[in-house]
């Protein structure tokens, strides 16, 4: 397997497990996109929740999320894979400091190989150099009915390029990969993998609430419990970052209008970015149509 053909998976779902961490709380709207304002902002911006792949069938932006993000005047994302350094840091980060043959127990290998090989077609001994997440973003690919992915973030940045916006970035790559490690064990990211024909079923569900924007059920997926989400996970993946983020969002939009677009999976919730403005004094509100 050629690191090319992966790279665009890694770059989509290097972090893709965030979004089976457990949602927390209820929620308070049904809209993947959010208006931030007041607090002597000059001008609202806004907070757009994504999937970082989906099938291009499923793939849309609707009329309300292009206008926002025309009337802002910087796309923000959680990391800006357009930077040249940010790029050279994914292709590093997909790369093990050992191979996975060495680095797993005979044991692991075996399960992860048998398993990536009946599902995938593509043994681990051919990808053994690359990350336990490069590994985990290529099983996830596989379990989409299509070949070729769309990513709301490439679309965006995209946009961004043809309009002539600046991209801004709430974490590197390597702060990504650090949270990660942190919050995922090598052994969870193999029972993630065993989970193959599980997270599939999962995955058609979430894409469906997603779609229709139906948070309620958007988080009862992302809550499943079938993943084995832990509270350390949970801490590393959503809380710790959510509470950097609420840290430096305020900074970003004072002078001018940003658009935001994180994973869905950070929005809701009492540690969820949306409260943690609030708790801020700011005025969020879901955008309807």
């Amino acid at each position: 397997m050629k690191i090319t053909n992966l790279f665009a998976a890694a770059l989509c779902t290097i972090l893709l497990l965030t979004g089976t961490a457990k949602a927390q709380s209820k929620n308070n709207g049904n809209s993947l996109l959010w208006e931030v304002s007041g607090k002597g902002l000059t001008r609202p911006s806004y907070i757009f929740g994504t999937i970082h792949m989906m099938c291009p069938a499923d793939f849309s932006i609707t009329d309300k999320t292009k206008k926002a993000f025309d009337t802002a005047e910087e796309l923000v994302m959680e990391v800006n894979f357009t930077d040249p350094s940010e790029t050279a840091e994914l292709q590093k980060a997909m790369m093990s400091p050992v191979p996975l043959s060495k680095k797993l127990s005979p044991v692991q290998f075996r399960l992860l190989d048998s398993v990536l090989t009946l599902k995938t077609g593509t043994s681990l001994k051919s990808m053994e150099q690359l990350s336990m997440t490069t590994i985990s973003s290529f099983a996830i690919t596989k379990t989409l009915p299509c070949t070729e992915i769309k990513s709301y973030e490439l679309e965006f940045a995209n946009f961004a390029k043809t309009q002539h916006k600046p991209i801004g970035a709430l974490e590197t790559v390597k702060q990504q990969s650090e949270y990660f490690a942190k919050a995922f064990s090598d052994q969870m990211i193999i029972d993630q993998i065993l989970s193959f024909d599980d997270y599939k079923a999962v995955f058609t569900e979430m894409v469906d609430a997603y779609k229709k924007e139906d948070l309620k059920k958007l988080y009862a997926v992302l809550n499943d419990q079938r993943f084995g989400n832990t509270n350390e996970s949970n801490k590393w993946m959503l809380e710790v970052r959510n509470a950097n983020w609420a840290k430096q969002i305020p900074p970003m939009m004072k002078d001018k209008s940003c658009f935001f677009a994180v994973g869905s999976g950070h929005l809701a919730g009492k540690d969820g970015i949306l409260q943690l403005l609030k708790d801020q004094g700011y005025t969020v509100k879901p955008i309807l149509k």
